[in-house]
């Protein structure tokens, strides 16, 4: 009877152990896990961020065009205009100068104020400039950049932030069945029994808790891991 004992004594010293080393491998399968889709979620946010920075960028730049345009396209109707009264003046100098003006000085300005000053489609009925249709235009150039999607990546980066949260969590409870199978090692009886109770209890509502945030989380990245 004390050897029947003794051999139940040493199985369940075994089975312990097994367990134990199996826990062992799945936390660390767990913890593996919630670090992969950590740096999944900083992936994804500086991804997010370089989008982003690539769009302002493209808009700051079809500002500065767009002013730079309005600037000369104003100085060549003012230039213009300037030229037409000098012509009507009768004055001999100041059809000399107005003679200059059409040679020299607006040629130049209108080349530089291409295309807002020379296309007749940005030129509203009041005389001046579709200043937005220009700014469309010149952003629609660049189709890359704008079908870049800064805030799909920072929502990306959201879902996987808490999908490495809720897995924390349950790493955390494959940690607490470590310590209840811990303890089922060392003690003796009823309470070894209680303790691998609790252990296999906790271990099993762990895995299940996992499986059902790496489900819900994939689900809601549309099938991406």
């Amino acid at each position: 009877m004390a050897l029947k004992k003794l051999l139940e004594h040493e199985r369940l010293d075994v089975v312990i152990a097994i367990l134990i080393a199996f826990v062992s491998l799945t936390t660390a399968l767990a913890a593996w896990r919630t670090s992969i889709v950590g740096s999944s979620a900083a992936d994804a946010s500086r991804q997010g961020i370089i989008d982003a920075i690539k769009q302002g960028a493209s808009e700051n730049q079809s500002w500065r065009k767009l002013y730079e345009e309005a600037g000369y396209a104003t100085s060549f109707a003012i230039e213009s205009a300037a030229a037409d009264a000098m012509e009507a003046s009768g004055d001999a100098t100041y059809r000399a100068t107005a003679k200059n003006l059409r040679q020299y000085l607006l040629p130049s300005l209108q080349l530089l104020s291409d295309e807002l000053g020379t296309n007749e489609k940005y030129l509203k009925s009041d005389g001046t400039f579709d200043l937005e249709k220009r700014f469309a235009d010149l952003q629609a150039a660049s189709p890359d950049i704008q079908a870049l999607d800064p805030a799909s990546s920072f929502d990306l980066a959201g879902k996987y932030s808490s999908e490495q949260r809720w897995l924390t969590m349950g790493t955390v409870l494959l940690a607490i069945s470590l310590f209840w199978l811990g303890m089922a090692e060392i003690l003796a009886g009823r309470a070894r029994v209680v303790n691998l109770s609790i252990g296999l209890g906790v271990y099993i509502l762990g895995v299940l808790f996992l499986l059902g945030v790496e489900a819900f989380a994939i689900i809601g990245r549309g099938g991406v891991l």
